[in-house]
């Protein structure tokens, strides 16, 4: 008998089920041997985790034991944390990041199975999915993001499932759990629910033959089911902070005008096409403006988003393909209004990469009338996706050496340091005014007064006062301790020039010489950026603030 016709051994998988397998175990992979190689802990990472840590040693859910401020935007990233804090320990943020790595990179692995999977319901070519595959493994945003203790490898797992349900049929329970999976993760998950069902009900349920009125009518049901299911957090939120709304999203709040806004999302569409959108940045480096990349890596991206925001245009890309292009067009939108931080494209990316798997397949199948567009349309569509996936993974190598480096010159023996050195330095009531609230944070345990005031409604309150310059606050507030890069104290103390007889500097933390002792070092301008840090106390002359 052999082996495979043995009852203990199961049957060989056919090649349909074997190939979503392997891509999303490669996703998962990838993943985590990229956390190993950088270590990389996000600084928004320690912002979270140290509510989580309170919660699990008994001090509630809260940045500040004693205050209950909701300093966190996402409740599966911080409660997640706070289960794997529970027995504490000298090292509990490095075992809690590492148990979320896992389940993060479960999650990218899912994210990309249920998506192999679709692509072969829909029958794509093995260019198109191989393409389109590997580019999301390799994408270096995205894996860095899902592991360095965000939340984005569960929004990208969701943003998927919430596509993948739709697309396979709109099924009530499988599009409900996908909708309060969203809202779990992120506040505005509802945002990405939002445009992927309406390209479904534009062309997902054309396909099906539903009726406008049970389109609509399906929808509300399964709102209405995700809504119910996501209530206890919320009623819970509002109970426990005084307010459903994260505090995170109050302090960021306002930082457009309305006018400014209203520019935005009207322009949007023509500069997608003949100018430049936040849209088009999606597939660069993180941080990339502060130097250190080619130029041309703006060119690809801009193809890349352009490509994908617009496939829904053509009729010869496949139901699917179209309603995710026609989402992510539409969440250009959302993100022209947004802050360009890099943790909220990832998203966004794999709706892109769904719709370019689709469009090369619609691509591939073209046939053109000239008889020598015939034969080049196939040899020029290897090569684009080889271009694609050798460019991601030249990123993802490149993004992996310069977080790395960014680990250990700027986080473990920078700022990490700021934060211990406080810690000894300062008294427990004194207060800190700065901008990078994460790691200083966590290793000081003091009272934060960040910018925009994430963890401090006293900086919200201040700056909805019409006091709104870093000067004006601290002049305000008047901290115990002022943190600043040197360029914001340029401007702090140009603003407000007698805050220089208030402040006196008492040290400052400086790593420049190790990052110019670095000979290969990608995006060498994200590292300078934090570089030097200048730490101000309030003179003893300076009256402590009322």
């Amino acid at each position: 008998m052999h082996p495979a016709d043995s009852p203990s051994v199961p049957p060989p998988l056919p090649s349909s089920a074997r190939r979503p397998l392997a891509f999303g175990l490669a996703a998962a992979g990838v993943a985590l041997l990229f956390a190993a190689f950088t270590g990389h802990m996000w600084e928004d990472y320690f912002i979270t985790f140290r509510a989580s840590l309170n919660l699990a040693t008994g001090q509630g859910l809260v940045f500040q034991p004693g205050e209950r401020v909701h300093s966190f935007t996402s409740p599966l990233g911080t409660l997640l944390p706070a289960l794997f804090a529970l027995g504490g320990g000298e090292d509990v943020a490095v075992r809690a990041l590492w148990i979320l790595r896992f389940v993060s990179a479960l999650a990218l692995g899912g994210a990309l199975w249920l998506a192999v999977r679709a692509w072969q319901r829909d029958g794509l070519a093995t260019l198109a999915v191989t393409a389109a595959g590997v580019a999301w493994i390799f994408d270096a945003k995205t894996v860095d993001f899902a592991t360095n203790g965000m939340e984005t490898a569960l929004v990208v797992f969701f943003v998927t499932w919430t596509w993948q349900a739709f697309s396979a049929g709109a099924r009530l329970w499988p599009c409900a759990l996908a909708c309060t999976g969203l809202q779990w993760t992120r506040p505005d998950g509802f945002v990405f629910y939002a445009v992927i069902a309406g390209a479904w009900l534009v062309f997902g349920a054309t396909r099906e033959g539903r009726s406008w009125p049970d389109r609509v009518a399906f929808l509300a049901r399964a709102i209405g089911l995700g809504i119910v299911l996501y209530l206890p957090w919320l009623l819970w939120a509002w109970h426990y902070y005084g307010s459903p709304i994260p505090h995170t999203i109050l302090a960021k709040g306002g930082l457009l005008g309305a006018g400014e806004v209203a520019r935005l999302l009207a322009l949007y569409p023509l500069n997608l096409l003949f100018g430049h959108t936040a849209l088009q940045d999606i597939f660069l480096p993180a941080y990339h403006f502060f130097g250190g990349w080619p130029d041309a890596l703006r060119i690809i991206s801009r193809v890349i988003v352009t490509g994908a925001a617009l496939a829904w245009l053509w009729p010869r890309v496949a139901t699917g393909g179209r309603m995710a292009s026609a989402a992510f067009f539409l969440g250009g939108f959302y993100v022209s209004y947004i802050p360009p931080f890099a943790w909220y494209f990832p998203g966004w990316q794999a709706l892109a990469l769904i719709s370019w798997a689709y469009l090369l397949q619609a691509i591939w199948r073209a046939q053109p009338a000239a008889p020598w567009a015939s034969r080049m349309l196939p040899s020029g569509l290897r090569i684009g996706a080889l271009l694609l996936m050798l460019t991601q993974t030249a990123i993802f190598g490149c993004v992996a050496w310069q977080m790395r480096k960014q680990q250990d010159l700027i986080e473990n023996h920078h700022r990490a340091e700021i934060g211990r050195w406080l810690r000894h330095e300062a008294g427990a009531k004194d207060t800190v005014f700065l901008e990078c609230l994460g790691y200083i944070g966590y290793y000081s345990g003091l009272k934060m007064l960040d910018h925009p005031g994430l963890a401090a409604p006293e900086v919200v309150a201040v700056r909805r006062a019409g006091r709104t310059a870093w000067a004006q606050i601290i002049g305000t507030l008047e901290p115990t301790w002022v943190i600043l890069r040197p360029i914001e104290a340029r401007r702090v103390f140009a603003d407000l020039p007698d805050l220089r007889n208030r402040y006196e500097l008492v040290r400052t933390f400086d790593t420049r010489a190790a990052i110019d002792a670095e000979p290969v070092l990608p995006g060498r301008g994200y590292l300078n950026f934090d570089a030097v840090f200048l730490v101000y106390r309030r003179a003893a002359s300076s009256p402590p603030p009322p």
